[in-house]
């Protein structure tokens, strides 16, 4: 009896570190991927993207008084980022680097443990890969830390098409 009652809890807890895997990304703070610039809401509202003309990523937009917030950690930038039909499909986060552990903290939470990390040149990046989405935590040179959430949302709609041809 005392063996069953293990082996129902040890498949409890492994089916519990699972759950988070399984669960998609559907957006970020609201905005699904895959949205028009031009014709996104946030509960109800339309969303007035701004060009963000200081930066170097291509197609870079800002929102105006956005919280500059995630969970407890304070962030300086956060950009939209859209493809070249004006879709959303990336977000860029910036905050300094006594903020990294508790993004990494919520990630860690939410996800589970990174699936990749590596080293290049003074930064050390760490990948949580949660079904299309891609989450990219980097400490830049000890100096600020950078969370890019990519979604391959595009690569899922045409896989869902697909496999789902009825013309022969």
């Amino acid at each position: 009896m005392k063996k069953l009652l293990l082996a129902i809890t040890l498949l409890g807890f492994a089916q519990m570190g699972f759950s988070a895997e399984s669960e998609a990304v559907l957006n970020f703070r609201k905005i699904f991927w895959g949205s028009q610039r031009d014709s996104a809401y946030r509960d109800g509202v339309k969303l007035d993207f701004v060009k963000d003309k200081n930066s170097l990523i291509k197609n870079a937009y800002t929102l105006a008084n956005e919280d500059m917030t995630i969970g407890a950690v304070k962030l300086d930038k956060i950009l939209y980022i859209f493809n070249d039909e004006n879709r959303f499909y990336k977000v860029f986060l910036q905050g300094s680097v006594d903020q990294v552990e508790e993004m990494k903290f919520i990630l860690t939470y939410k996800y589970g443990d990174y699936r990749n990390e590596s080293f290049v040149d003074d930064s050390h990046i760490m990948q949580w890969l949660v079904k299309d989405v891609t989450f990219t935590l980097k400490e830049v040179a000890k100096s600020r830390f950078e969370l890019t959430i990519e979604s391959n949302w595009q690569a899922s709609s045409d896989y869902k098409k697909n496999t789902s041809v009825d013309d022969f």
